[in-house]
């Protein structure tokens, strides 16, 4: 299935996680983070070979950060939650939601997630740190960026868990040091 057909029939429960995350402030991880975490997603998904189901995946890519509307810490569980009460609203099979709910309550830096999804899910968020949009954002916002730039080298070869995931932060790393160059140069 095609990413505009899992998009056009999952619209209902897309729509809610873009309202929650138009809705964040957190320059780190608003409406601009949560894209760049699905266009990863899909990346990912076309360059990893194996069982992996799109929907799931495409699904929790959405709905991961919808819990930081009410909270930081374990913002991971409530949004696998969020997303739970959601589907079952929409009529959705119980087995289904379960496997979207795995894919997304350990995508925090510091877990393991147990699924294929998980694991594509939990690259492409560690990957959206490269976000040109994410650091537009913070740098607008006036937000202290050295936590930010100390992860970057530990993600590439402590975080990331794909090799393509790997590939993809070599190529992106190099158009971040260009955009934040040109940020400097503006100044």
């Amino acid at each position: 299935m095609e990413y505009i057909e899992i998009e056009s029939k999952h619209k209902e429960i897309i729509d809610i996680a873009k309202k929650y995350m138009m809705s964040i402030k957190d320059s780190e991880h608003d409406i601009n983070h949560m894209n760049d975490v699905v266009n990863y997603t899909k990346e990912l998904l076309d360059k990893i070979d194996g069982n992996i189901d799109k929907e799931v995946t495409l699904i929790a890519a959405y709905f991961h950060d919808v819990g930081r509307i009410k909270k930081d810490e374990g913002h991971e569980e409530l949004s696998a939650i969020m997303l739970e009460e959601e589907m079952i609203k929409n009529n959705y099979d119980s087995k289904f939601i379960s496997r979207c709910k795995e894919a997304i309550k350990n995508h925090k830096w510091n877990m393991t997630p147990t699924t294929i999804e998980g694991l594509i899910v939990r690259d492409a968020d560690k990957l959206a740190w490269l976000g040109q949009e994410r650091w537009k954002s913070c740098v607008a916002s006036g937000q202290n960026l050295d936590s930010i730039i100390s992860l970057l080298p530990k993600l590439r070869n402590d975080i990331l868990y794909f090799e393509e995931a790997k590939k993809i932060y070599d190529r992106d790393i190099i158009n971040l040091i260009k955009l934040l160059y040109s940020m400097l140069i503006k100044k």
